[in-house]
């Protein structure tokens, strides 16, 4: 009687064990196949003005772009322009109304502040409820609504502004023949290019500076190259031009600075590796350029920084 029983309570205890195992080890292979919810990305970007293009100083501006927002998320979108603060808001263009920044517009007015003639900084921010911010800009440049007009040198004389062609180095230029009125001016020794005489009298010498990025678009942890060119008003290179830069990133966290020498050809290239971590967008590269005989020069760049695929 007793092995009896000692049997039944062996035949109950498997019994129980084969019956919670499979639900515990189920339940633990559920648990544990769970994903976690990605953490949303953010991103924001400036569709027009694009950087160096040239705009008006003296009308207004249009600022549009577009950003991951959507009628169902809690963002704003805000602009700052040549950094004097504090951001403007800007109005929600997308399909979704007036919550729905994924299509956004600020119309730049002066009583707020005005493109300036020159280098010209526009940053748009993203802020969402549930991200960190977003930050992207562009570098315009302001030209006056009088730029197209001829301007002559303060150090040219009365005859040469009385000259009735308007531009004398670009008659019969494709053919080398020169116009009879050409001749008759060798002939009085006047000048017929005004733009060479100003380089020789060193009145309107000056650098003129080109950035050119490897890839518009480059991936964190890539290489990428950035190939100045200094040249003179007569786009002669100018060689040994002192070179110092400054990569400004996305959101302006993180800024690094470089230098270098024009080579013979007047190039310098400037070559570094995109950090892993960090905000997308705009990368800036603003350069200095200071060479014997000119007056000192800057120019600004940018490429965009995106995320790995």
């Amino acid at each position: 009687m007793r092995t009896t029983i000692q049997f039944v309570l062996i035949i109950g205890i498997v019994s129980v064990i084969s019956f919670v195992y499979p639900e515990n080890h189920l339940s633990f292979s559920q648990n544990s196949t769970v994903p976690s919810s990605p953490i949303p990305a953010e991103t924001i970007k400036i569709v027009k003005p694009v950087t160096t293009q040239n705009v008006s100083s003296q009308d207004e501006l249009t600022i549009s772009g577009q950003s991951s927002d959507n009628n169902l998320k809690n963002c704003s979108v805000s602009v700052i322009v040549n950094d004097v603060k504090p951001y403007q808001n800007a109005l929600a263009k997308g399909s979704g109304g007036a919550t729905d920044f994924s299509e956004w517009e600020f119309v730049l007015h002066n009583n707020y502040t005005q493109i300036i003639e020159g280098e010209n900084k526009i940053t748009s921010k993203l802020l969402c409820a549930s991200a960190f911010p977003r930050w992207y800009s562009v570098f315009i440049n302001g030209v006056s609504n009088s730029s197209n007009e001829d301007v002559f040198s303060p150090a040219q004389s009365e005859e040469q502004q009385n000259i009735p062609t308007t531009n004398l180095s670009e008659t019969n230029e494709i053919d080398g023949i020169q116009s009879e009125e050409q001749q008759q001016l060798q002939q009085q020794n006047i000048p017929t290019n005004l733009s060479e005489t100003n380089e020789i009298d060193g009145n309107n010498n000056e650098l003129h500076i080109s950035i050119f990025p490897l890839k518009n678009h480059v991936e964190r942890g890539d290489t990428q190259n950035a190939t100045i060119t200094v040249t003179d008003s007569g786009s002669r290179a100018v060689a040994n031009a002192e070179i110092k830069g400054k990569l400004i990133y996305p959101g302006e966290n993180y800024e690094k600075d470089f230098s270098g020498i024009t080579d013979s050809q007047g190039q310098f290239v400037y070559s570094w590796i995109i950090g892993k971590k960090g905000d997308v967008g705009a990368l800036s590269i603003e350069v200095e350029v200071s060479s014997q005989g000119y007056p000192p020069s800057s120019a600004t760049g940018s490429f965009d920084i995106v995320d790995n695929p």
